[in-house]
């Protein structure tokens, strides 16, 4: 099974903006300031190691997976997600609450798990369903193949969607440390609930569509989609 992970990838994030206390609070936990491109040093009670698996992504909650694409379709990704964004009103709530800690993946995963607004799931849901057709292969064919994400429901997403994720299971979340590898969960949850206070209500009035080229680590921004364009 080709390697769904390599090639061109696509996919639609709520990126903060670069001037924000947010997205420098999240870009300093992952090592990396993804719109600028450029490592940044950790904080001290985080290792390298902890953070080679999120840090390639920089700093971002996912509306739309990142998919395998063929690159000669960027002009109708771009033309398709803002249409999209488009089909909102201006003034819509794309915001989220009730953000909390959570751990994930037996205590690998440490993410900053948020709810959306009801706006908010609208534009995933949208986004999802008309991206798809862009699909090239999905990051989660190897887990199916597997046996996860076994559940009928989850089998039609796969087929329909290319991901058995989302919708009305949707997990909004921006992942702050991931693989941790560390011998004191305790202290690195204080630490991270020290740092993500202020930000447990957020609001956004634009997403972003993000680009990973074939041969690159690291993911960048390819095109902002404001409300209202």
């Amino acid at each position: 099974m080709p390697d769904p992970t390599a090639g061109t990838r696509f996919a639609v994030y709520l990126c903060p903006p670069a001037g924000s206390a947010l997205y420098q609070m999240g870009s300093e936990l992952l090592g990396f300031d993804v719109r600028a491109g450029q490592p940044v040093p950790l904080p001290d009670f985080l290792c390298p190691e902890w953070q080679t698996d999120a840090g390639p992504f920089g700093f971002h909650l996912t509306v739309v997976e990142g998919f395998s694409t063929n690159p000669a379709w960027w002009p109708a990704i771009e033309a398709e997600a803002r249409a999209c964004v488009a089909c909102l009103s201006p003034d819509a709530d794309l915001s989220l609450s009730n953000g909390r800690i959570d751990v994930w993946d037996d205590g690998e995963t440490w993410v900053l798990r948020l709810d959306p607004s009801p706006a908010l799931l609208v534009a995933h849901t949208l986004l999802l369903a008309r991206l798809a057709r862009f699909v090239t292969a999905s990051p989660f064919a190897g887990q199916v193949a597997q046996g996860l994400y076994a559940r009928p429901f989850e089998g039609a997403r796969m087929s329909l969607l290319h991901t058995p994720r989302g919708l009305d299971t949707w997990e909004p979340h921006f992942t702050l440390v991931q693989p941790y590898g560390g011998h004191d969960p305790q202290a690195l949850r204080r630490a991270l609930e020290e740092r993500v206070r202020p930000f447990t209500t957020q609001n956004y009035t634009s997403l972003t569509l993000f680009e990973k080229p074939e041969g690159q680590e690291r993911w960048r921004v390819r095109a902002e989609l404001p409300l209202g364009d």
